[in-house]
């Protein structure tokens, strides 16, 4: 094998790069209209929820930082459709759709057409990816947000310096709606910056300071004032500190948050991790070293590795949590299938029919992909996210039903913030034995029923 890409960068964008995104949105949109849900999907998206009708961190509407873009954006959906659940799930399909969009704008930059266009597509039949675009969550808005800072910051990586002020307001307004990127995107920022005009620098630290500001000042103010969002963001911050970190559990921790965040990622990757794989056994080769000295490749780790280390080190969550990282992943991804294929090529054919082979290739891994997803039984297949609606409103159904509010207390775990929502005219107890420090306790004297939800 010679030493040289299997696909450069090409030329400026052009019509059919125009159409390739138009349809990339249009077919990840359409797809997911028939699979969205109905019923607040989890605990934060209650949150999220009330937040529409009175942000208040300090409160947990919704929890801290807050994601005040975010909340701002949804509500202005809701203004127009008046059903909170629907707006958070079109918010969510939207970007989803945008995402895929995004990533073949940055993989065509990056490494070339066709390996844009896989990323792509990879991205959009994710398995995880395509059952987070049906609920009420911000995580591929994400997904889409880290696609356009990192495109920006790449530009100016490249030394075009009339990306460096965007990028870094585009960071800063990036954290409003998700804090956590701009603690994962700093340092692609930083390196994006080295070497530019010290004039240029200092405006781009400007901005970013001004840009956060937009969302920070907002968001304490609605809160009770700094002094209260710092306190509520402080004990956020402390609890994932304690409960999930190394800081707080030490090598347990490690070991936890590197299997969940290997499982979480293989749910996200779902076919794509073969080529993956393949990547970084090719990336290993003694052959290689003209590889890992390319500034592309280098540009990938500054983007995904930040992540990488607070999900294993910190917390991870939320299967969507790795959303942020997703986008470099599989660009690597789709660059391993081009090489796979010109190996395949130059073992069988000679090199004639790589691109055969890369097409081949990538209709399977899509196909595998969209099986996992419609193929009932699977985590996060199209049947379990309607099994998650039809059970929790067979529930509440039945609640309501059966029980008399002025009688009933139920009990509940796991979905107490949708039953204290759906259900406002009962009582109702966050209570977990397994985790309480008093398991025993006495239910008032007027309940006649426990529903255990």
């Amino acid at each position: 094998m010679t030493g040289s890409d299997p696909e450069r960068q090409s030329g400026p964008w052009t019509r059919a790069d125009w159409l390739v995104a138009g349809a990339l949105f249009a077919g990840t949109f359409l797809s997911r209209i028939p699979f969205r849900t109905t019923l607040l999907y989890a605990w934060d998206s209650v949150l999220y929820t009330r937040a529409l009708e009175d942000f208040n961190v300090a409160e947990q509407r919704p929890h801290p930082p807050g994601h005040i873009f975010y909340v701002g954006l949804v509500k202005l959906v809701n203004m127009a459709i008046g059903d909170p659940n629907a707006a958070l799930v079109w918010v969510s399909v939207f970007f989803a759709a945008a995402a895929a969009a995004a990533l073949y704008w940055l993989g065509r930059t990056m490494l070339g057409r066709h390996i844009g266009l896989l990323a792509a597509l990879l991205l959009a039949s994710s398995m995880s990816f395509w059952a987070y675009s049906e609920v009420a969550y911000p995580y591929t808005l994400m997904a889409f947000l880290s696609i356009v800072v990192a495109g920006l910051i790449y530009r100016a990586w490249e030394g075009r310096d009339s990306y460096v002020l965007p990028a870094a307001l585009a960071l800063a307004l990036a954290a409003g709606f998700r804090q956590d990127l701009l603690l994962f995107l700093l340092p692609a920022l930083i390196a994006g910056l080295w070497g530019k005009a010290r004039l240029r620098v200092l405006g781009a630290a400007i901005l970013l300071v001004l840009g956060v500001a937009a969302w920070y000042v907002p968001a304490a103010l609605l809160s009770g004032g700094f002094a209260a969002y710092r306190e509520a963001s402080s004990r956020q911050g402390s609890y994932v500190i304690d409960s999930a970190s190394v800081f707080g559990q030490g090598l347990e921790a490690l070991w936890s948050n590197s299997y969940t965040f290997g499982r979480f990622m293989l749910l996200a990757l779902t076919a794509a991790a073969a080529p993956l794989a393949f990547f970084l056994l090719y990336l290993a080769g003694r052959r290689q070293r003209w590889l890992r000295r390319d500034r592309r490749l280098l540009f990938l780790a500054l983007w995904a590795l930040p992540a990488v280390i607070f999900f294993v080190f910190v917390h991870v969550g939320e299967f969507g949590y790795v959303f942020s990282l997703l986008p470099p992943v599989l660009l690597a991804a789709a660059w391993g299938t081009a090489f796979l294929a010109r190996a395949i090529a130059e073992s069988f054919t000679g090199d004639l029919l790589k691109g055969k082979i890369f097409a081949a290739l990538a209709a399977a891994l899509v196909a595998v992909n969209l099986a996992l997803f419609l193929v009932p039984g699977l985590p996060f297949s199209a049947d379990r996210l309607a099994a998650r609606d039809n059970i929790l409103g067979a529930r509440l159904d039945a609640v309501r039903e059966n029980f008399d509010p002025r009688t009933t207390l139920i009990v509940t775990v796991f979905d107490y913030q949708q039953v204290s929502y759906y259900l406002p005219e009962y009582g109702s107890w966050n209570f977990d034995p397994a985790l309480d420090s008093h398991p025993v306790t006495t239910v008032p004297g007027k309940i006649r029923q426990v529903v255990i939800f």
